[in-house]
């Protein structure tokens, strides 16, 4: 059997970069960003723009029809979840470092953002949830379909 997780991981991931291009909101944030006028709760705001695109990339791309046997395997998780929670991760650490430090400076305090850890413990803990899902969704319909048959 082929490794399909490079091929997903490139697909979803490509469709997040789609998704993130096309957002109007995101372009005007990054302008803004750029000009040093974005504030903290633009901030938060994108980092739920970004979220919104990371997950839809992921429900499209992890489809029962993408994946061996209709299921998300760990390993599958492992390779395609992980690396987009870890890009979501650097992408809003970066766009709040950004800001904060553009902040302090306006201050005139020489304090540098600290930057948030990957949260390694909490992206195993949605990937085993989506694996569990995903391995008693295509259980009920093996049952459903031997019941039918």
């Amino acid at each position: 059997m082929d490794d399909i997780a490079p091929e997903l991981y490139k697909n979803i991931l490509s469709e997040f970069r789609a998704r993130v291009r096309k957002d109007k909101w995101v372009k005007a944030f990054d302008s803004r960003q750029k000009k040093g006028t974005a504030t903290q709760k633009e901030v938060q705001e994108y980092a739920g723009h970004i979220g919104r695109h990371c997950q839809a990339a992921l429900i499209n791309g992890l489809r029962k029809e993408n994946l061996p046997d209709g299921k998300i395997y760990w390993n599958i998780a492992k390779r395609t979840v992980e690396p987009m929670m870890k890009l979501v991760t650097d992408m809003v650490n970066k766009a709040y470092t950004e800001e904060l430090s553009k902040r302090y400076k306006k201050m005139r305090l020489g304090i540098k953002p600290v930057t948030v850890k990957f949260n390694q413990e909490r992206c195993d803990a949605i990937m085993n949830k989506l694996v569990a899902a995903s391995m008693a969704a295509a259980d009920k319909a093996d049952a459903e379909e031997a019941d039918a048959g």
